[in-house]
Parts: structure tokens; C-alpha cells; sequence
């Protein structure tokens, strides 16, 4: 089953999962001709997996993926959930998803009951242009967003908006498996742009090799978020990102973080030439 991103509610398809038995479910994505799997909706189908077997009163405060393998657009996933525990306040879950190759993620994600305490918010958003003051950028994904700034010197940071392009109702589960799908846009190019070549993607593969979520207080996808990113350097072939993302009216509502390889292609006729260029 492919999905199309021209369909209305195609971001809520993608996030139907079919159940295959128990805690096992099947998801498909867009074919987008890029020949590998969006990372992010790797991200996004294995949380929702893992959501489909808590109570409704538990929501999703952090995960942690490592991309395993790439996957293939056109083939199915299949994500297998482990209940790792069920606490009264906190349940743990592990999902792996494969396809015909084996594993391609790797997913733990930890749920809490909301509760009562302290709010403080100590990190507070800069002024920038709104949405309505900014270009669109194209994309071919289920999501619009506006570039504010994409920089590598004298720092490495970017800031950009997003939301979702079709209205995803009231579910706050829906939301956070929506925001694991677009957080994916950004953190792999600031996390390469330190790199000497970090301009120029012609000289450079790079993948994701791991992403982290923390949720931090309600938001809604359909609703403009702001990411402000920075990248934080490179070494051992490996860039780091991390995004603090803030509602319209400034509110603190997640952080993001992904680490990148990054590694400068090998000439056709090198001899250690070979096919690790196309995966870690």
C-alpha cells in the first residue's frame, strides 16, 4: 500500500497502522522516488506501535532510535512491540521495525501519566519573522514550513517553521507521532553543515545514525512550531544537532536531538572503494 502526500488526512494514513498480531503492527509510507525510507517516518510509525499498547492516560514524554539499516520505500515495515514495563505512572516500551533485510530501527520510547507539579521554562525563544512574513519552502512531505535562517559560521544554527499541512483532530498521541515524523527534516544538514564540506552534499554521504524526542508540554502539530537548531560540531565522522522547539506563542514544547555520519564520498577508482559508502 503506498501512500500518497497529495491525499487530505495522508499524515493520519500514514499513522493507521495495520495490526498483523499481537503488539505487532504493519505500516506503509509515500514512495517519494528517493529510493530509501524517510527516517522520520520510521520514527513515527514505531512510536505509534508503541502508543497502540498503553492506556489512553499515558502520553509519550521521550524516545530515543537508532537507525539500524536503511530502509526501502516500497517495501512494508513491520514493527514488533516489547512491553518492558507497566508502572502506575510510567510504562516502557521497545520497538524494532523490520523489513525483508532485517531490523532497520530500534526504538524505546517511555510514557507518563500527566501529572500535577512546578512549570518553569527557563529557555525562552528569540525574536524572529513570523510564518506570514516568510517564503514558503517546497517540500514533498506532509508538512509546509518557512526558513528563517540556515547558517555555518559564526555559529552552525538554523531556525525554520513548521506544521502539518491538513488538520490531524484532537488526539494528543496523533500529534506526537506526527511531530517524531517532521522533527526529521532539520537535524541531519546543521548536524553536517560544521563539517569542512558541510556545504556541498555532492562531496559528502551522510545518515542519520540515531534521533531523540523529549516531550515537554501539549502542542499541536497543525499548528506552527519553530525549531531552533544548532549543530555542535563533527568528529569521528559523526555531526551532532539538537533543536529546542517552541509553539507560536513561545512555549518551551519539546527538544530534539540527532546524531549524523558524515563522511566524504570516495572517488570512483580509490582502493578501499566500496559499497560502506552506502550505509554505516
Amino acid at each position: 500500500m503506498a501512500i500518497s502526500v497529495h491525499t487530505v488526512g495522508g499524515l493520519r494514513d500514514l499513522l493507521e497502522l495495520d495490526p498483523v498480531k499481537p503488539d505487532a503492527f504493519l505500516g506503509a509510507g509515500p514512495d517519494l522516488g528517493w529510493g530509501r525510507v524517510y527516517g522520520g517516518q520510521v520514527v513515527a510509525q514505531a512510536l505509534r506501535a508503541a502508543t497502540l499498547t498503553v492506556s489512553s492516560e499515558f502520553r509519550a514524554h521521550s524516545l530515543h532510535a537508532y537507525f539500524v539499516r536503511p530502509g526501502i520505500e516500497t517495501q512494508p515495515v513491520l514493527f514488533e512491540v516489547e512491553r518492558v514495563r507497566d508502572g502506575r505512572s510510567f510504562a516502557t516500551r521497545q520497538v524494532i521495525a523490520f523489513q525483508a533485510g532485517g531490523a532497520i530501527l530500534n526504538l524505546i520510547a517511555s510514557f507518563q501519566v500527566d501529572e500535577a507539579g512546578a512549570d518553569v521554562q527557563r529557555f525562552s525563544a528569540p525574536t524572529v519573522p513570523s510564518p506570514d512574513e516568510l517564503e514558503p519552502v517546497e517540500t514533498d512531505l506532509f508538512f509546509e514550513h518557512r526558513r528563517v535562517r540556515y547558517q555555518r559560521e559564526p555559529d552552525t544554527v538554523a531556525t525554520a517553521w513548521m506544521r502539518a499541512i491538513h488538520d490531524l483532530g484532537d488526539d494528543p498521541a496523533l500529534h506526537a507521532c506526527a511531530f517524531a515524523y517532521l522533527s526529521d527534516e532539520y537535524p541531519l544538514g546543521v548536524a553536517v553543515l560544521p563539517h569542512p564540506a558541510g556545504e556541498n552534499w555532492d562531496e559528502l554521504m551522510a545518515a542519520s545514525l540515531d534521533h531523540a524526542i523529549w516531550f515537554h508540554r501539549p502542542f499541536r502539530v497543525d499548528d506552527w512550531l519553530r525549531f531552533d537548531l544548532a549543530g555542535h560540531g563533527v568528529a569521528n565522522s559523526r555531526g551532532l544537532a539538537l533543536a529546542h522547539v517552541f509553539g507560536s506563542d513561545g512555549t518551551h514544547v519539546a527538544t530534539v536531538a540527532q546524531e549524523g555520519l558524515v563522511r566524504v564520498r570516495r572517488r570512483r577508482g580509490d582502493a578501499d572503494a566500496d559499497a560502506s559508502t552506502s550505509q554505516p
